[in-house]
């Protein structure tokens, strides 16, 4: 029981407004990132087919769904960083390192990894760095 009190408290700590401002910031970096920075790349490299028109339900819903993921990665950092930093930095380092890991089984050809790559793993490298700040604050 005791090891589940400490575990709420860590959840006590957060400071929560800070939190849904990183939520919100993090979420506007993809919507940058995807739609702007990287946009032709993303939509080559993962060949995703652009419909002519988009069902607003299914957008609503995978916004959504992005946006609830998008907050739980942001709570690992709100969690570890009053923890300790240096876990925090190998935490991202490390899931970065296996997201690049995981895109290589998808892609034989070695410009298309890497194109990927930057894309996938650059977002989420940025992404965490948001919130690795944003917990400190």
């Amino acid at each position: 029981m005791e090891t589940c009190r400490n575990f709420l408290n860590l959840f006590s700590e957060i400071n929560w407004l800070w939190f849904a401002i990183s939520v919100i910031v993090a979420y506007a970096a993809g919507a940058v990132w995807f739609t702007f920075i990287f946009k032709n790349a993303w939509i080559r490299v993962f060949k995703i087919e652009m419909p002519e028109k988009v069902k607003p339900v299914g957008a609503i819903l995978t916004m959504t769904i992005q946006l609830f993921v998008t907050a739980l990665f942001g709570l690992m950092f709100f969690v570890l960083v009053p923890i300790s930093k240096m876990i925090s930095v190998f935490v991202l380092v490390s899931f970065c390192g296996w997201q690049k890991g995981t895109l290589k089984f998808r892609y034989s050809n070695w410009k298309e990894f890497f194109t990927a790559a930057i894309v996938e793993v650059g977002y989420t490298f940025i992404v965490g760095v948001i919130f690795f700040l944003f917990a400190l604050l």
